[in-house]
């Protein structure tokens, strides 16, 4: 996708009136060598008091088991198995939509637990809203209930970090990713950053979104689990503070156009990242730094010029 088509403005699709007929749901699992929580995540979506009409599973991992597990899953007649493109969560995202084409799209992790009522409440909530602002222009961001408490979407902060609550009345630029309910007519405009293998391509997304006008519309009732696996998931960390880098700089001198903004991170964040670095790990953790400035430049440098 090229630079132009990534950050102009454009909106959702046609505003129609919006039916309150059912429409079609479909769940993406994005998987890495997690068949055994996997198979608790494909479980948990036969429970749904909304139906799921496809459940797309693609693997970027190397564990035979996967597949065994999609099969054999009390939802294996609905579920749509896929090998990924090995090339991190952001291209896995996007391998799964190129196989969806139901009108709605959540996307949950391997690690996470449908609530039975989380789709009949987060379609409730998209429903109502699209009487108003037109069908294909909502987007739902739910809560997810983890180990630490209730999580809803927080905007992000100068520095990137998604920890700033949102302001009576602001508009939401950010989602909670696996409790969030998509239109899929967004991605025929919109995908996830391919370059991003793990971290803040959510906040990516939705940011982007917002600026082309969808409505980002908080539901902090319609709620999921999440129960964090510690498995195939230390080499993606080591990419996180790149991405988080990468994303901010790039929403704000490509999508938001606020230059003197993005000048001021690019001095202040790298700074920020290799002062971090060496106060939690001494050198090697300011040498984890460099390498995330390194990577995160590498990035910018391919989405503006390609290469």
């Amino acid at each position: 996708m090229s630079l132009n088509e990534q950050t102009r403005p454009a909106g959702p699709v046609v505003p129609e009136p919006s039916s309150s007929a059912n429409r079609s749901v479909a769940v993406c699992i994005c998987t890495r060598n997690r068949p055994r929580e996997l198979a608790t995540t494909l479980e948990s979506i036969q429970r749904s008091s909304y139906p799921v009409r496809r459940v797309v599973v693609s693997d970027d991992g190397v564990d035979p088991e996967t597949e065994r597990v999609c099969v054999s899953s009390s939802s294996a007649a609905i579920v749509t198995y896929s090998a990924g493109p090995m090339h991190g969560l952001g291209a896995n995202r996007n391998h799964a939509l190129d196989l969806v084409q139901e009108d709605f799209v959540l996307f949950l992790d391997d690690d996470c637990l449908l609530r039975p009522d989380f789709l009949r409440d987060a379609t409730a909530c998209m429903l109502r809203h699209e009487q108003r602002h037109g069908r294909g222009s909502i987007i739902v961001t739910g809560s997810e209930d983890n180990p630490g408490g209730n999580v809803v979407a927080h905007a992000q902060t100068f520095l990137g970090f998604q920890a700033r609550p949102y302001r009576a009345g602001e508009p939401l630029s950010s989602i909670v990713i696996n409790a969030t309910l998509f239109p899929r007519s967004l991605f025929e405009r919109h995908r996830f950053d391919p370059q991003i293998r793990y971290g803040y391509e959510e906040a990516d997304l939705a940011s982007r979104a917002a600026r082309a006008g969808y409505r980002i519309i908080s539901c902090p009732a319609a709620a999921n689990e999440h129960r964090p696996s510690e498995r195939s998931r230390g080499d993606y960390d080591e990419v996180l503070t790149a991405s988080r880098l990468y994303i901010t700089f790039k929403r704000y001198a490509l999508v938001d156009r606020r230059h003197l903004r993005a000048l001021a991170f690019a001095v202040v964040a790298p700074a920020h990242a290799v002062v971090a670095g060496l106060r939690r790990s001494g050198p090697s953790g300011a040498r984890d730094g460099l390498r995330a400035i390194a990577l995160a430049a590498r990035y910018v440098r391919v989405h503006v010029v390609g290469g």
